[in-house]
């Protein structure tokens, strides 16, 4: 992830760089990582990786012990269309989350896998 992204991500992910207006939330969905367990997240920013292991859970509770979870949302720029996901991996721990680095996709790559 770039520096830019980095800072979108902290401070300002619904932000559009193309138009500069605020971007509304567009879609949410959360999803399991059923490969992906404690001690053994590494960071992914090939979206094929993505393709292959998320799962649709309806709420955390569904998500087993030491499995991580991913997060997605989309933002839509209400001004010039564009769409941005962003990947939020986490790993559920009682009644917190221990998050890693989020992966933005400002491209499409995964659109049409995560909301069929």
């Amino acid at each position: 992830m770039g520096l830019i992204d980095k800072l979108l991500r902290k401070y300002q992910n619904d932000w559009c760089r193309e138009c500069n207006c605020t971007m509304e939330k567009a879609r949410k969905q959360l999803f399991a990582l059923p490969g992906v367990s404690v001690g053994h997240y590494t960071e992914h920013k090939d979206p094929a990786f993505y393709r292959k292991s998320l799962r649709i859970v309806d709420k955390k509770a569904d998500i087993p012990p030491g499995m991580y979870a991913c997060g997605a949302i989309q933002y839509r720029c209400p001004e010039c269309a564009r769409r941005v996901t962003v990947l939020d991996p986490f790993l559920p721990v009682r009644d917190e989350e221990k998050h890693e680095a989020g992966v933005v996709f400002s491209g499409g790559e995964l659109d049409d896998f995560l909301w069929r």
